[in-house]
């Protein structure tokens, strides 16, 4: 009797250790998760901070509606299990409230391959996310127009005024993005003395659009300079309206608004024009 309960015990004394290393709560976000079906992972920003309050949306694009959500918690951590049905996409989202408005900006994630469909193995699977405010969000198709495709923003600008000629096709125009001392980015991180530089040429035609992409979301002072023949030029800056110039211009990007979509969450470029006048 003895015997029986000594071997009963060191049975038991067993499976209490094998479930207490199981549950021991010190997952790194890079090994494959214990629970069947299950997705996790953890989101970080780019200095590698975790990031909480993230949605995540788990989907299967083939129809039906299936759909799972959750959110990072404060180490950045998230887990959602779900069914054994494959071709899954995943999602993230970041709520953020600038100059009064409020952002939902989509996630990045680690590799562009992450970006794809898969299936969720009976071990389960890592999906970690990157908060990015700037380059290529690879599921979304490139529109320079619309300024689609980038997690940073777009700005119109157009070769068109009411006052003088137009500038000529030809002209380089260097558009230079001077963050306001103690902005930062739509991340929390600083974006004072970062400074942006883009150029264009301009073409033949009155009043065509040129378009600069994925700038990084902050509020920034813009100017411009032209050269053409080797003749450098200050260029105005009409802010809305092809009326009224100034040296500069100000600007930051407006929220598009909603819930959140598969874009960088930021406004149309084509809601708000700036216009062009080189000086004579």
């Amino acid at each position: 009797m003895q015997k029986i309960t000594a071997i009963s015990l060191w049975f038991i004394s067993i499976i209490f250790l094998l479930s207490c290393s199981k549950g021991n709560g010190n997952s790194t976000g890079n090994e494959t998760p214990d629970k069947p079906y299950t997705i996790s992972g953890i989101i970080k920003d780019v200095a590698g901070n975790p990031v909480s309050g993230a949605r995540i949306r788990v989907e299967n694009p083939t129809g039906n509606n299936i759909h799972y959500t959750t959110t990072s918690n404060e180490a950045g951590r998230y887990s959602v299990t779900v069914s054994a049905i494959g071709g899954y996409k995943i999602y993230a989202w970041r709520e953020v409230e600038f100059n009064n408005e409020v952002y939902q900006i989509r996630l990045g994630m680690e590799a562009d391959a992450d970006y794809n469909a898969f299936n969720v193995p009976t071990g389960g699977i890592v999906k970690n996310f990157v908060w990015k405010i700037s380059g290529r969000i690879p599921d979304r198709t490139v529109s320079k127009e619309n300024g689609t495709g980038y997690f940073g923003g777009t700005i119109k600008f157009i070769n068109y005024n009411s006052i003088t000629n137009e500038m000529p096709a030809g002209t380089q125009v260097t558009i230079k993005l001077t963050p306001h001392t103690g902005a930062r980015y739509l991340d929390g991180t600083s974006s004072t003395g970062k400074v942006v530089e883009k150029t264009f040429t301009i073409h033949n035609g009155v009043g065509q659009a040129y378009y600069i992409n994925d700038i990084p979301a902050t509020h920034y002072k813009i100017t411009a300079t032209s050269v053409l023949n080797g003749v450098n030029k200050n260029v105005s800056i009409g802010s809305g309206t092809p009326d009224v110039f100034n040296i500069s211009g100000d600007h930051y990007f407006k929220s598009e608004g909603g819930s959140g979509t598969l874009e960088s969450g930021l406004g149309s470029p084509n809601e708000y024009s700036f216009y062009l006048m080189q000086s004579r």
